[in-house]
């Protein structure tokens, strides 16, 4: 008898660790899962989420950006395509690949009516799309200087 009791003690610790590291993995997984609101969602639900860290993802509208260098602060306007924008304001460097035209995620605060955001983290969305080094000669990146928006920060050669 006092095998059996031990083996289904054993069983009943397994079961309580597997239980408790299932619900620790449940967790991290649900707190890293990217989900963002578009403008139209954000500004819908801005009384509900206003004081919230929330994630906004859209196009950064062309001729939207304002950039001073100096105070590192960035200003643009993002939309759905759809008519609905936001405006965001961000302190600090913006990722390489930001530009006009470009999908971002902006993760900070919304405003009461919806129509601003501070930016705590900017995080732009790439393409999926890769390229075998070597498979392009040396003028894409001169192409993408000549896109760039901070093309007038680099220094002349």
């Amino acid at each position: 008898m006092a095998k059996r009791s031990k083996s289904t003690a054993w069983m009943i610790g397994i079961g309580v660790i597997a239980i408790a590291v299932t619900a620790i993995a449940m967790t991290q997984i649900s707190s890293n899962i990217v989900y963002f609101f578009t403008p139209d969602e954000a500004q819908a639900k801005a009384a509900e989420i206003t004081g919230q860290n929330i994630k906004v993802g859209g196009m950064v509208v062309p001729g939207s950006v304002e950039w001073k260098a100096e105070a590192l602060d960035l200003a643009f306007t993002i939309s759905d395509l759809k008519g609905h924008e936001i405006r965001v304001k961000h302190k600090g460097t913006p990722p390489d690949m930001f530009k006009e035209g470009q999908g971002v995620v902006v993760e900070g605060s919304i405003s009461n009516d919806g129509t601003s955001m501070t930016s705590r983290k900017l995080m732009v969305k790439h393409s999926e799309e890769y390229k075998k080094p070597g498979s392009h000669n040396g003028d894409l990146n001169k192409e993408l200087l000549e896109k760039s928006l901070f093309k007038d920060q680099v220094p002349a050669k």
